[in-house]
């Protein structure tokens, strides 16, 4: 895969050990957000599925489409509540400085059985701005901001209520796979 961005010129062995031995180690980085104001700590992670290792941080580029997938649990493992997602979509290969075709956020405070806090049907589109992307082979660094309203939806096929919102802003630090 070819550099997606560079912002650090070189790059030497001791990146990529890091970028293998933090994806190894189960923990890639961190979502450091205020959602209404609170502020909450969401963890990246590697975790083992059908044999193979996957992370809940990721950039697939292609052609006509990159997408950044970013999902962020309370601990450093996997569970299925209080999860945070963040999905971004860009037309081609990313390119800095170029805004994103889409962004959705979500959070589920208590995972698939509802309710639902979501970007999508709020009154403010969510934004997303990508400090950083670098990407070495199959592995990278991002670093990126974003802010959004979360609307209400009690379960996952209502209707977003734009009068039940809450806002949410933050930073995002993680090494990420890269496909």
């Amino acid at each position: 895969m070819r550099p997606i961005r560079r912002l650090r010129i070189g790059l030497s062995a001791a990146c990529i050990a890091m970028a293998v031995s933090q994806a190894a180690a189960g923990d890639l980085g961190r979502i450091t957000a205020f959602l209404d104001g609170d502020p909450i700590v969401w963890h990246t992670i590697t975790m083992q599925q059908g044999g193979r290792t996957v992370a809940t941080a990721s950039v697939t580029q292609g052609a006509r489409l990159t997408e950044v997938y970013v999902q962020g649990h309370p601990e450093p493992a996997f569970g299925t509540a209080k999860l945070f997602t963040l999905e971004a979509r860009y037309v081609g290969p990313y390119a800095a400085g170029v805004l994103p075709l889409s962004v959705d956020i979500m959070y589920m405070p208590d995972g698939m059985g509802g309710p639902f806090w979501t970007s999508r049907g709020a009154t403010r589109a969510p934004s997303l701005d990508i400090v950083a992307l670098d990407v070495w082979g199959n592995f990278g660094r991002l670093e990126a901001v974003f802010e959004g309203e979360l609307c209400l939806r009690r379960i996952i096929s209502s209707a977003t209520d734009p009068a039940t919102c809450r806002t949410v802003s933050g930073l995002i630090e993680t090494e990420i796979f890269a496909e």
